[in-house]
């Protein structure tokens, strides 16, 4: 351990507590350490968990470390935590309540067509079912960000909450939910957690959905289905593509025999918008969740490849205009998803075992808009 000091002693007495202390200079205005780890066995392991501990001791104290290895070197550089920001929720709530309202409505026009309303659900008042449309679709999208919230709390990284994007009706009436957060994650762990947290609780929420969804759908005969055309010329039915996930659903709660329709209650509705949702997230490109879990597993260069892979599976799938707005702001950043501040520590194992659920969520939630 060296005698003298460069920086807050506070700062230098946590990194010397838990690395040895080789050289210390400053690198224009910020304090760097060249370190080597402390104790006997795996040395990057050793890292790792020094590393991460030195994170939960200066963020307290206001700074940042980040760690970098140049040849056979380890630097630990020392920046100023970005401050606090006021807690300040005013518009959160009125893009809430603002998205609520459009939700519903979107939900209260496809619940308002004489099929429900005189045929299949003439006891069921219209608003009922819009509620039901609502509280499924902002559970998806709501709950997904908070998954994103949580782990941002457990990890102490300073994470929004929601701020839910209100959309005309017919388009569902929201284009989903963000959060922000003011810090990058500690390593590839963190960085995995937040990408994963979010699609996994909304996949989740989006199996719920599903099953409720199908147990107020209808199943009915083709012709009833012509006849309700002629019927009710204002009406107008459109087939989508099921994914994987409400179509082994359906063939156990509502299994449809031939000659017959499933028709989706608006709550089975919500349930593939889920799987969308579910599925654009978990795409493996630029800061999209799939692209943070990307970039953990496969580190920065791999990720761009990744993220080209990423686009073009969009395009296969008919998300054309995403692809597009993605291909635009990954040219824009150079493709660059956040760093940890430890990018050199791998991934643990076990979350390496979790990307079979990460890919296995892809696949059940995958709904082709443009079959291949």
């Amino acid at each position: 351990m060296t005698a003298y000091r460069i920086f807050d002693p506070a700062v230098e007495d946590a990194v010397e507590g838990l690395f040895h202390v080789e050289d210390r200079y400053f690198d224009m205005d910020t304090p760097t350490y060249i370190v080597s780890p402390r104790g006997v066995g795996d040395q990057r392991q050793l890292l790792k968990n020094s590393f991460k501990k030195l994170v939960l001791e200066l963020r307290p104290l206001g700074y940042l470390p980040r760690l970098r290895r140049v040849i056979d070197r380890y630097y630990i550089s020392v920046t100023r935590r970005p401050p606090p920001s006021p807690q300040r929720y005013t518009r959160n709530v009125l893009l809430f309540a603002a998205t609520a309202g459009t939700v519903f409505l979107d939900g209260f026009l496809r619940s308002n067509n004489p099929i429900f309303t005189r045929v299949l659900m003439p006891g069921t008042p219209v608003f009922v079912n819009a509620l039901m449309f609502t509280l499924a679709i902002l559970g998806v999208f709501g709950l997904h960000e908070l998954g994103h919230k949580v782990v941002a709390h457990i990890e102490g990284i300073e994470a929004s909450m929601p701020y839910f994007i209100p959309a005309p009706p017919g388009m569902g009436g929201t284009f989903g939910a963000v959060i922000t957060q003011k810090e990058p994650p500690t390593n590839r762990d963190a960085l995995f957690d937040l990408g994963i947290s979010g699609p996994l609780v909304g996949f989740a929420i989006t199996v719920l959905v599903t099953i409720i969804g199908l147990k107020l759908s209808f199943v009915v005969p083709a012709e009833e289905v012509v006849a309700w055309m002629a019927l009710f010329p204002e009406v107008r039915f459109q087939s989508i593509s099921f994914p994987l996930l409400i179509d082994a659903l359906a063939s156990v709660l509502k299994p449809t025999p031939e000659g017959m329709t499933l028709l989706l209650h608006p709550v089975g509705f919500a349930a593939w918008v889920g799987c969308i949702v579910t599925f654009i997230n978990l795409i493996p490109s630029w800061q999209l969740d799939g692209g943070h879990i990307s970039r953990a597993l496969l580190g920065e260069a791999n990720h761009k490849i990744m993220s080209v892979a990423g686009i073009v599976l969009m395009l296969l799938s008919g998300y054309f205009i995403m692809a597009i707005m993605l291909a635009f702001f990954m040219m824009r950043t150079g493709g660059e998803t956040g760093a940890p501040l430890d990018d050199i520590s791998p991934l643990s194992p076990s979350r390496k075992l979790l990307v079979l659920v990460y890919l296995a969520m892809i696949v059940l939630t995958l709904v082709a808009l443009f079959p291949f």
